[in-house]
């Protein structure tokens, strides 16, 4: 039997970059660091954003999950459309059951601390924006 060698290149490939990145202790302060940029700011925004995962204990720092004025569908697809012409793609999750009211920022190893503050960033002035169109609901 000939093993997987393809996959046993990349995953050389990736264990060589984690390493150089300062290895599993910083990924995970890194990881620490991003999911809370992004909780903090929708735990701070006065019910612009919420999630679905109230207990902080149990939020992953893989996926945050969060919503646009309690999943307003015309702010959420202005949100998604604004934050594609900045180049922040992948917030919609299509599931088996079609797309819900959540988005979701992935943040995984590869998205950088950089990168997340961009996200950050484009939400808090999305939501400064547009704060006034939910109070008027």
């Amino acid at each position: 039997n000939t093993a997987a060698t393809f996959n046993i290149e990349v995953v050389g490939i990736v264990m060589n970059w984690l390493l150089r990145e300062g290895g599993v202790d910083e990924m995970e302060q890194r990881s620490i660091e991003k999911a809370g940029m992004i909780y903090d700011l929708v735990d701070t925004s006065d019910g612009f954003y919420s999630t679905p995962i109230s207990d902080k204990a149990l939020r992953s720092r893989m996926n945050t999950p969060f919503d646009i004025a309690g999943g307003d569908d015309e702010l959420t697809k202005e949100f998604l459309i604004q934050a594609w012409e900045q180049g922040i793609v992948g917030l919609r999750t299509l599931t088996p059951f079609g797309v819900g009211k959540y988005l979701r920022a992935s943040l995984y190893n590869g998205v950088s601390v950089e990168n997340t503050k961009i996200l950050a960033r484009f939400m808090m002035d999305f939501a400064e924006k547009n704060q006034d169109r939910v109070m008027q609901r």
